[in-house]
């Protein structure tokens, strides 16, 4: 159990910020032979038979052996090894979901995700479509959306994040994450320190848009950041102590993002440069790249671009402001169009939903230079890149976009254009407002 995280479930909380949150995961167990903790809990639930869900590696990895805990415990399960694309990576797409959905016989009665990220989003919207609950056997700690209610999916190419369910219970086995790959353990290091620039993108949406914001939800964020930057050396040296801090996080993020709603406390313009690259990579046939991985590379990349509106001043904003030419929703579309290709009529929905409003860009600008006090005030809370770098280091992270393999022409397109993936306000929408997309 987990005294960081257990005092959240089953809750419903009337929050300050106006809303209604509610927790309805049942148990949380991160310790050392969770997995055996499984069967018992499905036989408390009721459950009598369970579709196991997997990919080749999880399979072997904890599949088998939970597999045989089910059935020695009297449960009946049936399996979905989930393929590799022709990449040789399983995506969560429209292929995988339907190979669930044919695997999953219609007796079933609960999902059970084993494996890291991209397993748990392809159950997560097949458990949330079909009705039935899912529970989480996570097999890496290299993401936060373990506990989250969003599902990141590449729709006919685009990746969008569709609403669906979070998990009923989640079993990290501390052993098995242990014997993760160290980049997957780097990668969820990665998609944690994100959140130091999520934050500030949600923050400048609070100021600049009037946004609705939650202070419970930014400081669980925040709090499940330090829990990782705290304990780098046990991360990075693998011990029970660090695989727990680390999964702890991963976790009290995605409760936070469960709390909301939405993914906005954890995912902001670094998210945005890592859905990108992934999207053009699978456009090109290539990898498309651990998550975390991208996401802790694009962070580094946000912390620079809030590090440079530090040094501007009121007046040289104001100026600036003034300068720049505000965007049409013509200009926009077109431009979408060209950086988007088969792509585009989804960018643009995404960008101009029919039932939602237009923002002035001129009222905006004017805002913007009436609250530049507030806006250095966000950036001077995001971490110098160079201690993002160091941190990522710490546990053998890439830091810079050549150690992902990812070119300079396709970061400066992300730098452009990235930024219409969501219809967020983040940095490097400000960025263009400023006059400055680079």
């Amino acid at each position: 159990m987990s005294e960081v995280l257990d005092t959240w479930l089953g809750r419903t909380i009337d929050c300050a910020c106006g809303q209604k949150h509610e927790v309805p995961i049942r148990r949380i167990v991160i310790e050392r032979d969770a997995l055996g903790q499984v069967a018992g809990y499905v036989k408390e639930a009721g459950y009598r038979e369970v579709t196991l869900v997997a990919d080749e590696k999880t399979y072997q990895a904890a599949g088998v052996k939970l597999r045989g805990l089910l059935e020695a415990a009297q449960v009946k399960v049936s399996i979905s090894v989930i393929r590799e694309n022709a990449m040789g990576e399983v995506a969560a797409d429209e292929e995988a979901i339907v190979q669930l959905l044919l695997d999953t016989p219609l007796s079933s009665e609960v999902l059970i995700a084993v494996g890291a990220g991209t397993l748990h989003d392809i159950v997560r919207f097949a458990g949330h479509r079909t009705k039935r609950p899912f529970l989480s056997v996570p097999t890496a700690p290299s993401v936060d959306g373990f506990a989250s209610v969003g599902a990141p999916l590449i729709v006919r190419g685009f990746k969008t994040t569709i609403p669906a369910s979070s998990p009923e219970a989640i079993f990290a086995d501390l052993a098995l994450l242990a014997e993760a790959p160290q980049a997957m353990i780097a990668a969820g290091l990665g998609d944690m320190l994100g959140k130091h620039t999520s934050l500030a993108d949600w923050s400048l949406g609070r100021v600049l848009l009037d946004e609705h914001y939650c202070e419970l939800s930014a400081q669980l964020t925040l709090e499940a950041v330090e829990l990782c930057t705290a304990h780098l050396d046990e991360i990075a040296q693998r011990t029970d102590l660090g695989m727990l801090k680390l999964m702890e996080g991963l976790v009290l993020s995605g409760l936070s993002m469960l709390m909301v709603g939405h993914s906005r406390p954890a995912s902001g313009a670094e998210h945005h440069l890592s859905h990108y690259w992934e999207m053009v990579l699978l456009q090109q046939r290539r990898r498309a790249l651990l998550h975390g991985a991208k996401v802790g590379v694009a962070t580094v990349m946000m912390a620079q671009r809030y590090a440079s509106l530090r040094d501007i001043t009121a007046a040289e904003a104001a100026a600036r402001l003034a300068q720049s030419q505000a965007p049409s929703r013509e200009a926009d579309a077109e431009r979408i169009r060209g950086a988007y290709g088969a792509m585009a009529e989804q960018v643009i929905a995404e960008n101009f939903p029919a039932d939602g409003g237009v923002v002035d860009s001129e009222a905006l600008k004017a805002r913007i230079a009436s609250r530049w006090g507030d806006v250095q005030a966000i950036a001077r809370a995001v971490p110098a890149p160079e201690q993002l770098a160091a941190w990522l280091g710490a546990v053998q992270g890439p830091v810079a976009p050549e150690q992902l393999g990812v070119e300079p022409e396709l970061v400066a397109a992300s730098l452009r254009d990235a930024l219409f993936v969501r219809n967020r306000f983040t940095v490097l929408r400000l960025l263009r407002l400023l006059g400055d997309s680079k």
